[in-house]
């Protein structure tokens, strides 16, 4: 029998303002966080 081990990693992120940001422009502060998480998939 073969045992097979996988690294998981969890990552936190904060973006400070977000709130703020999302208020302004909702659809360009999503677009920044789907760039941001496509940075950590590399």
């Amino acid at each position: 029998m073969t045992s097979r081990h996988e690294l998981k990693v969890i990552m936190f992120t904060d973006i400070v303002g977000y709130t703020a940001m999302k208020g302004k422009d909702e659809q360009h502060t999503l677009s920044l966080v789907a760039k941001n998480k496509d940075q950590h998939k590399k």
